[in-house]
C-alpha cells in the first residue's frame, strides 16, 4: 500500500482487544457489558471502554507517545467530547460532504487516499465510526471557533512589525560585552587621557565594570556597562570584527564614536543562525538637540525615554528647533555611519540612546525598526494572518480548558 510506512507496524498490544471481542463471534450479554462499559461521563456523553481501547488503537498507528495511554486518550475523548457540547449549544451541525472532505485532509496529511487510510486503520482495529466521530469533533470545534473567538483576537501594524524585527535580529554570532563611553570635550581631555590609561591597564572584567561605573557617559554605567545579548551583525563591521575576533576579558579600543570615545570588553561570544549583516535593514529617527551634554538637554533625554514608545513620539520634541533637527532614514547597516550603528546596535524597537555628539549637538537616538531585507520573506499581510492564526490557536486551547474545567465529569 501507498505510503503505508507513514504508520508503525501494527501494535500487537492495540489489536488484541479488539480480535479477542472478533473471535468471540456472537458477543454475550457479559462480554458486551465489558467492552461498552462507561469509563467517564463528560455531560450528557458517555465514554465507554470501546471507545477507549479505539482511540488508543488508533494514537498508536499514528505513533502518537504517551507515558500512560489510557489517560492520554480518555483525555482526548473528553476534549472531543466538550467540543460537540460547545457546537451543539450553538446549534451547528456537519454535512456527510464536509466530514468526507475532513477525512480526505487528514489522510492527505500522511500522504494516503481516504481508502488507503481507511484499510489501514481497518488492519489496525479502529472501525470507520470512530475515525469519523474523531473528524466531527474537530469539524465542529473549527465551527465554533471561527465563530466565536476571532473578534477576541487582534492583530496590529505593530506585532506585524515586532515579528520582522525578531527574524532580522538573528546572526551568525552574538556577544556579551560591556562599554565605557568618555567625552573628547578639550576641557575633559587630561582626565580622560589618565582614564584610558586605566581602562588600557585592566586585566579583568570586574576592573573594567568598576571604571565603567565610576568614568562612563553611557546609560548602561549603572550596570557597569555590562550589555546584554547583541546579534554581531547589528555592530558596524569594523567593530564586530574586532569584537568577534577577541577573546573573553579582552578591551577594543579606543574607538572615535562623534564626540566620544569608547571601549568594548567581550565577556562572552555565541554563535546562531547565519543572516548577512548585508541583509539587515535598519530605520531610525535622529533628534539633535543643542548645547551638547547640557543638564537640560540630559533632562529632556530622560523624558523622551519615559514618554517616547515609538519614533513618532519625537516630533513634539523638536518643536521650535531647526527643520533638520530631527531626521529619520531607513539604511542598510554598512550605509549607517559607524557612530550612529554603534548606538543603534544595542537598541530593541523604541529604545532611546543618546551617547554621541554631533558639531556640538547631543545625538539622541531612537530605533524604530530593525528588519530583514532579502526575497522569500513572508509579506506583511501574510505575517498578519499567521500571527492571527497563531493567537486564535491559543485562545482557542485556553476557551478548550476552561470548557472542560466547566464540564460536569463523572468517572466509574
Amino acid at each position: 500500500m501507498r505510503n503505508k510506512s507513514c504508520f508503525s507496524v501494527l501494535r500487537m498490544a492495540a489489536t488484541l482487544v479488539l480480535a479477542m471481542v472478533l473471535a468471540l463471534g456472537d458477543i454475550g450479554g457479559a462480554v458486551a457489558q465489558g467492552l461498552f462499559a462507561p469509563v467517564r461521563k463528560v455531560n450528557d456523553r458517555l465514554i465507554t471502554e470501546y471507545d477507549v481501547a479505539q482511540r488508543i488503537a488508533f494514537m498508536e498507528l499514528l505513533n502518537v507517545g504517551a507515558a500512560d495511554m489510557r489517560r492520554e486518550a480518555i483525555d482526548r475523548l473528553t476534549e472531543e467530547a466538550v467540543q460537540m457540547d460547545a457546537a451543539r449549544r450553538l446549534e451547528m451541525r456537519v454535512t456527510r460532504d464536509q466530514i468526507s472532505d475532513g477525512m480526505n485532509e487528514f489522510a492527505g496529511r500522511v500522504g494516503l487516499t481516504t481508502d488507503e487510510l481507511l484499510a489501514t486503520l481497518a488492519e489496525g482495529g479502529v472501525d470507520r465510526e470512530s475515525f469519523e466521530n474523531f473528524v466531527r469533533a474537530g469539524l465542529l470545534w473549527r465551527q465554533v471557533v471561527d465563530k466565536k473567538f476571532p473578534m477576541l483576537v487582534n492583530v496590529g501594524a505593530n506585532d506585524v512589525a515586532r515579528a520582522r524585527d525578531v527574524a532580522a535580529i538573528r546572526g551568525t554570532q552574538r556577544v556579551l560585552m560591556s562599554e565605557i563611553f568618555l567625552p573628547t570635550d578639550p576641557e575633559f581631555a587630561e582626565a580622560v587621557a589618565q582614564i584610558m590609561a586605566m581602562i588600557e591597564a585592566v586585566t579583568s572584567v570586574e576592573e573594567f565594570s568598576t571604571l565603567a561605573r565610576e568614568f562612563s557617559l553611557a546609560g548602561s554605567r549603572d550596570a557597569g556597562g555590562r550589555l546584554d545579548w547583541l546579534p554581531a551583525e547589528n555592530l558596524p563591521p569594523q567593530i564586530a570584527g574586532q569584537i568577534t575576533q577577541s577573546r573573553p576579558g579582552q578591551i577594543v579600543g579606543p574607538i572615535e564614536l562623534g564626540g566620544a570615545i569608547a571601549y568594548f570588553q567581550l565577556r562572552a561570544l555565541d554563535s546562531i543562525r547565519d543572516i548577512p549583516a548585508q541583509e539587515v535593514k535598519l530605520t531610525y529617527a535622529r533628534l539633535l538637540l543643542a548645547g551638547g551634554r547640557s543638564e537640560a538637554n540630559l533632562a529632556t533625554v530622560a523624558q523622551i525615554a519615559a514618554q517616547a514608545r515609538v519614533c513618532a513620539d519625537l516630533g513634539p520634541f523638536a518643536r521650535g528647533l531647526s527643520e533638520q533637527a530631527l531626521t529619520e532614514r531607513s539604511a542598510f547597516l554598512r550605509e549607517i555611519p559607524q557612530s550612529d550603528s554603534v548606538e543603534l546596535a544595542r537598541l530593541d524597537r523604541g529604545g532611546i540612546s543618546a551617547n554621541t555628539l554631533d558639531g556640538g549637538n547631543l545625538v539622541v537616538l531612537m530605533l524604530c525598526a530593525r528588519e530583514l531585507e532579502r526575497e522569500g520573506l513572508p509579506t506583511p499581510d501574510q505575517l498578519s494572518n499567521l500571527l492571527f492564526d497563531q493567537r486564535l490557536s491559543a485562545l482557542s486551547d485556553v476557551k478548550l480548558k476552561e470548557l472542560i474545567a466547566d464540564a460536569d465529569i463523572r468517572n466509574y
